[in-house]
């Protein structure tokens, strides 16, 4: 890794690049003490210039300190998905491999987990999704990450222009996908007359220009000139071709991490490879995004 210092006039804090294309972690400071403006300016510049920033060591957090920590990357937003939230604190929402459906089975399964980019069926998706660790197994459990802007410059001329007028139909969960849903998940959207959200295929990054790939697979409903069926098929060999080892990085928690992803530049998944006896728990706030252009 490559070790790259940066002093602020409060505290002292370390930016590590993990990997030359993506990610970088942050040691040197504690996130409970006041954050000054050019301490923030930092934090912000590395979690868009490495995509993925891993703050170290912040596991004395309280739920508020946690929240204020968030704010300092935008105004927060809700989770869409209201069923588990942190008491007291309705912007950060809980995800645990013991939550149960209303069924009673494992909310989250290993089946539904895909790359994607978070809640795409809105019109204004967050910018910033940010994880913090809680509780964490021995190992596995990790949350993988993909540069999908170096990875869509990285693709072929003749990939660019097949893909770059192709729009997004999202939902909550494609229909293509209801055999595997959640079923509360399943319920909300049949039940939804919530027309679908069209967003580019390939998007351009408000603050640096630059363009990334975009999507999440589970929810589009259906690509430009594609049935739902052909739409997962075509997703899933884009998501072969971007998702190439040196684009990617799959973090290993530690208690105590706080993660923060740009979603406009990004691609992540939720990995499952642990003992699922044991407790895996972050929680999860969202910083309000632009519309995707």
């Amino acid at each position: 890794m490559i070790a790259v210092a940066s002093q602020a006039p409060t505290q002292t804090m370390k930016v590590t690049k993990i990997k030359e294309h993506i990610g970088a972690i942050v040691t040197g400071i504690d996130l409970a003490q006041a954050v000054d403006a050019p301490t923030q300016k930092t934090l912000y510049d590395a979690a868009i210039e490495n995509v993925v920033l891993v703050i170290r060591g912040q596991g004395h957090l309280t739920s508020a300190q946690l929240q204020a920590a968030g704010e300092l990357f935008g105004e927060l937003m809700e989770d869409q998905n209201r069923r588990y939230l942190v008491d007291g604190f309705p912007l950060i929402s809980v995800l645990d491999n013991r939550h149960r459906d209303s069924k009673g089975q494992p909310a989250k399964v290993s089946n539904n987990a895909t790359w994607h980019t978070d809640h795409t069926n809105q019109e204004l998706p967050p910018k910033f999704t940010m994880l913090y660790a809680v509780a964490v197994p021995d190992k596995g459990g990790a949350t993988s990450v993909c540069n999908s802007r170096a990875a869509y410059e990285a693709l072929a001329e003749d990939v660019k222009r097949k893909i770059a007028r192709l729009k997004t139909e999202n939902t909550l969960i494609s229909s293509a996908r209801f055999k595997n849903a959640n079923p509360d998940v399943l319920k909300a959207q049949l039940e939804s007359k919530q027309p679908p959200t069209v967003h580019p295929l390939v998007r351009t990054h408000p603050e640096t220009g630059t363009k990334a790939v975009w999507f999440h697979k589970s929810k589009t409903e259906k690509v430009t000139g594609m049935t739902a069926e052909e739409t997962q098929e075509f997703l899933q060999d884009l998501t072969d071709k971007i998702t190439q080892p040196q684009f990617c990085y799959a973090h290993e928690y530690q208690k105590g991490d706080l993660v923060i992803i740009d979603d406009r530049a990004s691609l992540h998944k939720a990995g499952f490879d642990f003992d699922q006896s044991q407790h895996r728990r972050l929680y999860r706030m969202l910083v309000r995004g632009d519309r995707p252009y």
